[in-house]
């Protein structure tokens, strides 16, 4: 009989990697409303040694004259008791104000750390100051987010008439001349952008900033679009004051149809005389012959008779031949 021999098979297993030590977490500690420094608490907070889960209680809280019962963790704030009561309610976490052990509880403070248990009971009461405040607080958070907005717009339209400003400031740059009623338009524009801001309240001071900010910007504008019409008055005066020292050179007129018609007749017609070029007064002297009856024979003496002719300026006196009979 042959003894059977136990064959041992060595099993080689590959060394196991150790884990890893976990970091320890840091500790975030707290004041409680008592004074006392505990560790703080989160919803993630690892469940206590043991195992044990944290219990859930139910407390009544009455609010006129209704009770309510709400289910809760024992270590729950009660800032969470006054949302979980604002859902049946309806009155706002800001407003309550809940009582326990006839002392008002901040919504900071823990339920465990102030002694409530399973059915223990509370009074809620509606806080008329707390809700004023809520409400002025809200009504500021509305306007500055409307002043917000209307100050956005504004800024949008800026944004596009700034694109116009820097294109007019490019072709003066380069030489060029622009139309006076473009530049007139624009800064028009930029004023009515200007009132619009200044008709904005805003109370808060991020958005006072804001709107200081916007009316610097159109200001510059502004003054970049003065800059721009004082350029082209000077261009204008210099080009009027280089006209007026050169002349064009124009055709003569021609003359009018009825000084042309004189001027023709003056050709025409033959120079009078005038006192300068008026001929000598003529003096006419005529021979008189005497006949005696008594003889034949003619006298030979002659008496002359002198007559002086008028001189006139207009036409010459014409001359007669007198014959003796």
């Amino acid at each position: 009989m042959m003894r059977g021999g136990v064959r041992e098979h060595k099993v080689a297993f590959s060394p196991t990697m150790k884990p890893e030590k976990e970091l320890p977490k840091e500790e975030v500690w707290e004041v409680r409303p008592g004074g006392m420094l505990v560790q703080k608490r989160s919803p993630d907070a690892d469940p206590p040694p043991g195992g044990a889960p944290v219990p859930t209680i139910r407390v009544k809280v009455k609010f006129n004259a209704v009770y309510h019962e709400i289910y809760i963790n024992a270590q729950a704030s009660f800032g969470e008791l006054k949302k979980l009561l604002s859902e049946k309610t309806g009155l706002h976490p800001d407003d309550q104000k809940v009582v326990y052990k006839d002392k008002e509880r901040d919504s900071k403070a823990f339920l465990d750390m102030a002694g409530v248990k399973d059915r223990s009971k509370m009074l809620m009461l509606e806080d008329p100051a707390a809700k004023a405040k809520r409400l002025l607080e809200e009504r500021r958070a509305t306007k500055a987010e409307r002043a917000a907005k209307a100050i956005a717009r504004v800024a949008l339209d800026v944004d596009k008439l700034a694109t116009k400003v820097s294109a007019l400031e490019a072709i003066v740059s380069k030489g060029g001349k622009v139309v006076d009623g473009d530049v007139v338009a624009l800064t028009e524009a930029l004023m009515n952008e200007l009132v619009k801001l200044d008709s904005i309240a805003a109370a808060d001071a991020e958005v006072k900033a804001k709107r200081r900010e916007q009316e610097k910007r159109v200001q510059k504008h502004v003054e970049a679009l003065d800059a721009i019409r004082a350029k082209n008055a000077k261009a204008a005066s210099k080009a009027s004051s280089n006209n007026k020292a050169r002349p064009p050179h124009l055709p003569p007129r021609p003359p009018p149809a009825a000084a042309h018609q004189q001027q023709q007749r003056r050709q025409f017609q033959p120079p009078a005389p005038t006192t300068a070029t008026a001929p000598a007064p003529v003096t006419q002297t005529a021979s008189w012959e005497t006949f005696d009856l008594l003889s034949s024979v003619p006298s030979t003496s002659a008496s002359p008779v002198t007559t002086m002719a008028p001189a006139t300026t207009t036409t010459p006196t014409p001359r007669f031949d007198w014959e003796l009979f």
